[in-house]
C-alpha cells in the first residue's frame, strides 16, 4: 500500500485528482448496492450493519446498558424510580378516563404497589414529590375500582400493609383535577409568539455571569414539558464557568469562532434507563428536545440568550465529550445549549421561517 501511495504522489495534481475522483464513485456505486439489497432484505441490513457499517453501534450498546440500568435500579436504594413513575402515570390515565371503567390497570397494578413499597422503605421515612405523587393516585384508584376483584385484592391488601409516616394533613393532593379554565390563560398570543420571534440562536455574549438563581428558574420551566408517561429521562449538566464552558462547547461541530467567549453550557443528557423495551430508544431525544424549548423560552422571559448546538452521533465526538462531562454507558447526548447575556452589538442570522402551508397539512388521508 505504501509503494503505491508513494507511485501515485509521482502522478500529475490533475490524474491524481482524476484517480480520487473515479474511486470516489466506485465507493459510492458499491455503498449504493449494498443499501439496496439492504432496504429489501431485514437480514442483509442486519449483516451489513454489524459487519460493514458501525454507526449503529454506540446507540445499540447504550440500549443494552440501559436495559440492565433499568432492571438493577429497581432494587437499589434511590429517590426516583421510572417505572414507579410510567405506572402511576398511567392509572392517572384511567382515573380521568370517561366513561371510567369498574376495574382497570388490573395487570400492572401488583408491580406498581410493589415498587411503590420498594420505594417507601428505600426513603427511611420521607416523602419527596414522586412518593407523594403515588402515594395520592394510589389511594383514588383503590377508592374507584373494586377491590374484591381476583387481580386487585392482592395489589390492594399490600397496598394497606405498606407501613407510611404521617404527612401535612392541609397538603395539597397530587391527583387528577380540573383547571381552572374562568380566566384567560396568563400569556395572550401576540406575546407568546412576540417571546418566539424575540429568541433567536445568539452566538455572541457579555462575559457577565448569568445568575444560578435564574438558571434554576429556567430549569423549573423546563421540568413542566411533557414526557412520555412522565418519565423525564433527561438530566442537564450546566456548567456555567465560562473557561469550563467554552471547553465543552468547542467539542461540538458548528461552533468554531465562537465557542471561546461562550460563558455557560447546558448539556443535555438522555438516559436510556427509562426503559425496559429497544421501541423506545428514541423517546430521550423526543422527551429532552421538548425540555429543552422550555428551558430556551425561560431563559429568553428572562432576558438571557441561547443557541440551541446539533449534536450528531459520530466520533471522535463522542470520545471527546465523554472525556469531559462525567456519562454512564446508557447515556446519550441528546443536544448542547449555549446560553449566556446577550452581547448588544452581535448579530444573528436571519433564518427565515417555513410557511404554515409548508409546513402542515390538515385532514390529508392515504
Amino acid at each position: 500500500m505504501n509503494l503505491v501511495r508513494q507511485a501515485a504522489r509521482q502522478l500529475p495534481p490533475a490524474q491524481r485528482e482524476a484517480i480520487h475522483t473515479f474511486i470516489r464513485r466506485v465507493q459510492r456505486s458499491i455503498h449504493h448496492f449494498v443499501l439496496q439489497h439492504a432496504v429489501r432484505n431485514r437480514f442483509a441490513a442486519a449483516a451489513y450493519y454489524s459487519f460493514v457499517n458501525h454507526e449503529f453501534l454506540r446507540e445499540a450498546r447504550a440500549v443494552a446498558a440501559g436495559q440492565l440500568r433499568y432492571a438493577s435500579d429497581h432494587r437499589t436504594q434511590s429517590g426516583s424510580y421510572y417505572l414507579l413513575r410510567r405506572n402511576i402515570h398511567r392509572l392517572e390515565k384511567g382515573l380521568i378516563m370517561r366513561p371510567r371503567r369498574r376495574v382497570f390497570a388490573a395487570d400492572f397494578i401488583d408491580e406498581t404497589v410493589e415498587i411503590f413499597a420498594h420505594a417507601m422503605r428505600s426513603s427511611g421515612g420521607e416523602w419527596n414529590s414522586e412518593l407523594v405523587w403515588a402515594e395520592d393516585v394510589l389511594s383514588d384508584y383503590f377508592a374507584a375500582v373494586d377491590v374484591t376483584t381476583a387481580k386487585v385484592a392482592p395489589a390492594y391488601a399490600q397496598y394497606l400493609n405498606i407501613e407510611k409516616v404521617a404527612r401535612e394533613p392541609d397538603a395539597v393532593r397530587a391527583v387528577p383535577y380540573r383547571r381552572n379554565l374562568t380566566l384567560p390563560p396568563p400569556v395572550n398570543f401576540e406575546d407568546f409568539m412576540a417571546l418566539t420571534r424575540r429568541r433567536r440562536s445568539v452566538r455572541w455574549y457579555d462575559d457577565r455571569p448569568v445568575d444560578r438563581m435564574m438558571i434554576n428558574r429556567a430549569l423549573e420551566a423546563a421540568a413542566q414539558s411533557p414526557s412520555a408517561c412522565n418519565r423525564q429521562p433527561f438530566n442537564f449538566r450546566i456548567f456555567d464557568k465560562p473557561e469550563m464552558a467554552q471547553r465543552v462547547t468547542a467539542v461540538a461541530m458548528g461552533t468554531k469562532g465562537f465557542a471561546q467567549q461562550v460563558p455557560a453550557v447546558a448539556v443535555v443528557i438522555g438516559q436510556l434507563r427509562a426503559y425496559p423495551f429497544e421501541r423506545d430508544r428514541h423517546v430521550i431525544y423526543i422527551d429532552g428536545s421538548l425540555a429543552a424549548m422550555s428551558f430556551m423560552f425561560a431563559l429568553e422571559s428572562m432576558g438571557i440568550a441561547s443557541c440551541p448546538i446539533n449534536w450528531p452521533d459520530q466520533e471522535p465526538h463522542e470520545a471527546r465529550i465523554r472525556e469531559i462531562v462525567p456519562m454512564e454507558e446508557d447515556e446519550r447526548v441528546v443536544m448542547l445549549i449555549s446560553f449566556g447575556w446577550p452581547d448588544p452589538t452581535g448579530m444573528v442570522p436571519f433564518s427565515s421561517k417555513r410557511s404554515v402551508a409548508d409546513m402542515a397539512t390538515f385532514n390529508r388521508i392515504a
